[in-house]
């Protein structure tokens, strides 16, 4: 039986990018169920690569110009390798040659450097693949979790979080997720679930109406509960899926859980799409130091729901 292509991007040239995909693709468990075809800098990877790590994979050239860039700096040339590898690699993906994307870390700095106005991955996929409405959605084994909201100032989150948006977040995370009868945690935004409006009024004006629509639709879903709670109860197997009103109030648990299990996914674009749960790590880029276990882990969850992707 054939392995299904899956798309590789090589992120930022200057972080752990170019190494945990050139090691994880070395591994047991990826040769075993994919046929990797990766998009990056050819002058990258016969500088760093080719005649020190095997490498077993169809390479697709998207930049030759990072010869000269430097590891652990973000820099303008890094932002525009790494951009030319998303691009090409989406559209690889929506030519219908792959229906999985795994992308290494980039730098949000690097992007910046090069005239990119997005935030990271999940803007720029959605921008690309022309993807109305995307959730950034967190897998750490069986634990999913999703954002309502995702690079914002704390200090925006209360102006930024609406019914709507609390809705579709929630119902792209089901569907992506696909199995029946899920168990939805719904989170707080303020402490104590505002405590009847005394700590903030979010839960009663936002979430609270959120929740009375989705609950009349037939999903399993609580009423807005104090974070610290939720995620006690679902690192004990009580909710499968935990709707997070901030970016910290998601990460922080699930790092605490199990940082090398986490994978990002988006939710909502045309193909699978994936990624470790960590950034370019330019403090130990070149060092040798990293550990390949979460990408490994996106490339795998990728491979395990092309089959329920294709399906629906």
């Amino acid at each position: 039986m054939s392995k299904p292509p899956v798309a590789i991007t090589l992120g930022d040239p200057a972080g752990i990018s170019y190494e945990i995909v050139c090691r994880a693709l070395n591994s047991l468990a990826v040769k075993r169920v994919c046929s990797p075809v990766v998009f990056g800098d050819k002058q990258v990877l016969a500088k760093y690569f080719i005649g020190k790590i095997p490498l077993h994979f169809h390479f697709v050239k998207c930049s030759n110009i990072g010869h000269s860039v430097n590891i652990g700096i973000p820099s303008k040339k890094a932002g525009m390798i790494a951009l030319a590898a998303i691009k090409k690699a989406v559209s690889y993906c929506m030519s219908g040659k792959a229906n999985a994307l795994v992308t290494a870390p980039i730098s949000k700095e690097s992007l910046k450097l090069a005239g990119v106005k997005y935030p990271g991955h999940t803007e720029l996929l959605a921008t690309f693949t022309k993807s109305k409405k995307v959730a950034m959605l967190m897998a750490c084994g069986n634990i999913h979790g999703v954002m309502v909201t995702r690079h914002i100032p704390i200090s925006e989150i209360h102006k930024t979080i609406k019914p709507k948006t609390i809705i579709d977040t929630v119902k792209l995370s089901i569907d992506f997720i696909g199995k029946k009868n899920i168990k939805v945690a719904l989170c707080a935004l303020n402490p104590h679930a505002g405590d009847n409006s005394i700590f903030g009024s979010e839960e009663q004006k936002i979430i609270m109406p959120a929740y009375k629509v989705l609950l009349k639709q037939g999903i399993n879903i609580t009423k807005p509960l104090p974070a610290d709670s939720v995620w006690l109860k679902t690192k004990n197997g009580f909710f499968d899926l935990v709707c997070a009103m901030y970016h910290d109030q998601l990460m922080i648990p699930l790092k605490c859980i199990d940082e090398k299990k986490i994978v990002n996914v988006t939710a909502g674009l045309p193909f699978v799409r994936t990624s470790p749960g960590h950034g370019t790590a330019f403090d130990i880029a070149g060092k040798n130091k990293v550990d390949i276990s979460p990408m490994i882990e996106s490339i795998l969850y990728a491979v395990n729901h092309i089959k329920n992707y294709i399906n629906k």
